[in-house]
């Protein structure tokens, strides 16, 4: 299959994935037909979806009243065969359980085109594992997005082992199609590459408060202020290029044995989980969430993606 011929999407989830997958497909022109189990949970992507589409408007990085188009474009269905069939792409984005997507991928392959690209947008299920499900693992892949997918470019393209080599291709450039960027990696890896890159750090800054080093609120200002700024223009190894590998080499060699290697989440976070305590959600994590602070720090980062996506938007013109 080439990206031309993928005309209809199919979004199986209705969460934050979901619903914010389905948007960037219906507002790149895509037909989408947007899987929820209940008529509920359609109701609550599309009201999802609404609030992108305002989101968008108000920060005018698309024209006043394109909502209208991208809302016709969008049918809520409530199965999955009807979701499945006659689609050209399938994007799962339900619960993080292998039986679940097991049962789902069975429900969808059995209905879909033969030509069609079925994807997970799983970050931390095995590839491997998933595939076994499938009577033709050869159009399998994953299309890993970032919450949330209207504000984050970045979507890891990653192939199973039994993944064509065409599958992919098309799979990113349909990623382009909808205004992403895709990033393609030659073999499944756990975590692929952002999720291992974030553990790694998340790791080390708690054991640095776990340590009694610094506090969550110091470690959090000093990675914001400094790594935080740096990495919008230069990621890590062309950062180091521009540093030196005589120092940075030096500085692996001396810190390589006393950073953290903890195998495990530390005590730290089983604690908070063993309370409850899973941040944001639940109203306290680490720190305090009262309404207000959820209020305050969600506009504070949704304004400073939306600045670096009005900064891609002018590139490209």
């Amino acid at each position: 299959m080439q990206v031309k011929t993928i005309k209809t999407i199919a979004c199986l989830g209705t969460g934050t994935m979901g619903h914010g997958v389905a948007f960037l497909a219906a507002k790149a022109g895509y037909a989408v037909k947007l899987f929820g189990r209940s008529q509920e949970s359609i109701k609550r992507g599309l009201s999802s979806i609404d609030r992108a589409i305002a989101l968008y408007e108000d920060n005018k990085l698309m024209p006043a009243g394109e909502g209208d188009n991208i809302r016709k474009n969008i049918t809520g269905v409530t199965t999955l065969e009807e979701a499945a069939t006659g689609a050209d792409l399938v994007m799962e984005s339900v619960a993080e359980v292998l039986e679940v997507k097991h049962e789902v991928f069975a429900k969808v392959e059995a209905v879909c085109p033969e030509t069609a690209i079925i994807a997970t947008d799983t970050s931390g299920l095995d590839l491997e594992k998933i595939r076994t499900v499938f009577k033709h693992p050869e159009r399998f892949l994953s299309i890993h997005f970032f919450t949330p997918p209207y504000l984050m470019p970045t979507v890891e393209v990653c192939p199973c082992s039994a993944t064509l080599e065409t599958v992919q291709k098309t799979a990113a450039q349909w990623v382009e199609s909808i205004g992403n960027m895709p990033i393609a990696l030659s073999t499944a890896v756990p975590g692929f590459i952002i999720n291992r890159i974030q553990a790694a750090v998340l790791r080390e800054a708690l054991y640095i408060v776990e340590q009694g080093w610094a506090s969550a609120e110091t470690v959090d200002k000093a990675v914001a202020n400094s790594l935080g700024r740096r990495y919008t223009q230069t990621g890590p190894i062309e950062s180091a290029d521009m540093g030196g590998w005589d120092i940075l080499g030096a500085l692996l060699d001396e810190l390589g044995e006393v950073l953290c290697a903890y195998k495990k989440a530390p005590s730290l976070v089983n604690d908070l989980r063993a309370k409850g305590h899973l941040g944001l959600k639940t109203g306290q994590g680490h720190f305090p969430w009262p309404p207000e602070r959820i209020q305050e720090r969600r506009a504070a980062r949704e304004l400073s993606l939306i600045e670096f996506l009005r900064k891609d938007q002018e590139k490209k013109k």
